[in-house]
């Protein structure tokens, strides 16, 4: 699944599309939009991102974000307010393999009313708990100060309601972006790999770290892993080992995949799957808002893991030469 547009800003045409291969990646359907998110309150919204998570048997659970594009010649991002377009999040079912899906419903999370952009897969833990985990960001309108913050909310009857809402991170100046957690090999605990950026020393820091030992509804001290980037989605074998994946842009786009023995273990040396032929596009010392408008720029990212047999990883990201022209590629690992 990814999301399909004319540019990569704000513009007419852009939904979230979904294909699939059925001999390991050799070929692929033809991309289209699985389900067609309503309006809110007489506002038409694009579905900017999908992500779907295997139920068991024929079922899966699909979550996608809505996005007022009533009006795409604002910006997503307003520099001034600090505040994002209306976003929301819809969810809907599949119970034929993903060939057809029920009618979208929208996701109303107590005591939040605010952008909530998806940051990833929903998670599944192993007592049947689905983690839906997402950001919380400043609606339009909001003249306080922004706090960012990354969180979870939880369904307790196969994606059916949503409740019990917990924030992950929350620290004034501190900007703990593109959470990417997952379920470790015990089924309960969770890690969470952070995209951070200081508010205060306006600088780019190393991804950092946060444990939940209880499904994520409690977390320890977050760590600074001394890895320089942004994370992707991570993924674990049985044996407990952790495999990470990034990406660097500050000198020229570099892609790479990590493994550690365990949650404790510090990782062996990185995997280059990926690296451009082109110059840098990030800094390391940006203001926050500078940030956005470079994020706009970035014409390699969203790198992400999916495990497949034994010891087989999907690595994938997009690349290409420029923001507006883009692939989606992928690279299958055998780690030994």
């Amino acid at each position: 699944m990814f999301k399909s547009s004319v540019k990569k800003g704000d513009c007419e045409f852009m939904h979230a599309v979904i294909c699939w291969s059925d001999d390991e990646g050799l070929s692929w359907s033809v991309p289209h939009e699985p389900v067609k998110l309503p309006d809110i309150d007489g506002v038409t919204g694009q579905s900017r991102i999908a992500y779907v998570l295997p139920l068991g048997g024929s079922s899966v659970l699909m979550v996608l974000n809505w996005v007022d594009c009533s009006d795409v010649s604002t910006p997503y991002y307003n520099p001034e307010e600090e505040t994002l377009k209306d976003t929301r999040i819809f969810y809907c079912f599949s119970y034929d393999d993903g060939a057809s899906w029920s009618k979208p419903e929208l996701m109303n999370i107590a005591g939040i009313n605010a952008p909530i952009p998806l940051t990833g897969p929903p998670l599944l833990l192993k007592d049947g708990t689905i983690i839906c985990q997402f950001e919380i960001n400043k609606a339009i309108g909001d003249n306080s100060k922004w706090v960012h913050r990354s969180a979870f909310v939880f369904s307790y009857d196969g994606g059916n309601t949503w409740k019990n809402s917990v924030m992950v991170t929350e620290e004034k100046n501190m900007y703990y972006w593109d959470q990417r957690p997952q379920v470790l090999n015990d089924g309960i605990s969770v890690i969470d790999f952070f995209w951070t950026l200081d508010g205060v020393t306006n600088q780019y820091k190393n991804i950092h770290a946060q444990l939940s030992a209880d499904g994520g509804k409690t977390w320890g001290n977050i760590w600074d892993t001394g890895i320089y980037g942004q994370p992707g989605q991570p993924s674990t074998f049985e044996d407990g080992r952790l495999i990470t994946i990034d990406i660097d842009r500050s000198i020229k786009p570099i892609i790479t995949v990590r493994i550690a023995k365990n949650k404790e273990s510090k990782f062996d040396d990185a995997i280059v799957i990926y690296e451009a032929e082109f110059g840098k596009q990030d800094s390391r010392e940006i203001n926050m808002n500078d940030a956005w408008d470079e994020m706009v720029k970035f014409s390699v990212g969203h790198p992400g893991l999916t495990h497949l047999e034994g010891n087989e990883v999907l690595a994938f990201y997009y690349a290409g030469p420029s923001s507006d022209k883009t692939n989606i590629e992928f690279v299958r690992l055998l780690i030994d």
